[in-house]
């Protein structure tokens, strides 16, 4: 069993799960590349149709060391087009998304494990504690911090963002690459040895990479409902833990078949 220790979403580095989140600054290549062909495509691991979420058992209720006023929202059923507008950023993450404008210093990453939901983190690049999370499928309140600080010093910024909370099942017959569509040019990043393409937020698909020891580092290719290791030295796909949802085999397949061994 692969157990993390550092997740990076989207260039920035996520320590720890749902309560926790730190920041480091993913490393990208400038290396002579070549294309990297794998060995077999994915095989379906046994997934339900729909999410299976094994939520823990709650523990004795704690109060916040300081009571946080939340920013109201409430998640609309209109569904935003895949592709955003001009300007703006849309983020996904299992049903949900979320519109920001371009610089507007507000990021969205997905948290995924075996033993708790799916969440979406709404959180600011400058200080990732201030951040609220939302179920990755209902849309609706999981937790807001920091608990530690009587001020909420971002409300206003993530609250923003928030307001724009939609929820709509993803179509992979239309979602941005990898579902369909040709791969992008660019830009490519760098881990160990694979060279790998930066997903489109608005396709609910996120890089993540994570240190198993001993085994090395992987990149882990995730969704909400689905998760695929990829050895960061080999380029070898983890067949044993990877776990995919139907609705992702084919975008998983052609993420893949984008990455490529930087020759060093």
């Amino acid at each position: 069993m692969i157990k993390p220790i550092w997740a990076a979403v989207g260039g920035l580095a996520l320590l720890g799960t749902a309560g926790g989140i730190g920041v480091l600054v993913a490393t990208t290549g400038g290396e002579d590349e070549v294309t990297f062909q794998p060995q077999a495509t994915l095989a379906p691991a046994t997934v339900a149709p729909s999410p299976v979420i094994d939520t823990p058992s709650p523990g004795p209720p704690e109060a916040p060391e300081y009571p946080l006023i939340v920013p109201s929202f409430a998640p609309v059923a209109t569904c935003l087009p895949s592709v955003s507008a001009p300007g703006t950023k849309t983020w996904r993450w299992g049903d949900v998304t979320i519109v920001t404008p371009e610089g507007s210093g507000v990021h969205v990453g997905g948290i995924l494990g075996p033993q708790a939901q799916p969440v979406m983190a709404i959180f600011s690049e400058t200080d990732t504690s201030e951040r609220i999370l939302i179920d990755a499928f209902s849309g609706q309140l999981v937790s807001a911090g920091p608990d530690d600080d009587p001020v909420f010093e971002k409300q206003k910024e993530i609250g923003a963002a928030l307001a724009t909370v939609s929820i709509c099942p993803i179509d992979p017959s239309t979602a941005p690459w990898p579902y369909t569509g040709p791969s992008p040019n660019g830009p490519r990043r760098t881990l160990g040895k694979i060279s790998f393409l930066q997903p489109d937020p608005a396709s609910g698909v996120q890089w993540t990479f994570e240190i198993d020891d001993p085994g090395g580092m992987f990149l882990l290719l995730q969704t909400a409902r689905s998760e695929v290791a990829i050895d960061a030295e080999t380029g070898a796909v983890s067949q044993e833990t990877a776990r995919i949802h139907a609705d992702d085999k084919v975008a998983f397949d052609r993420y893949i078949a984008t990455i490529q061994i930087v020759e060093k």
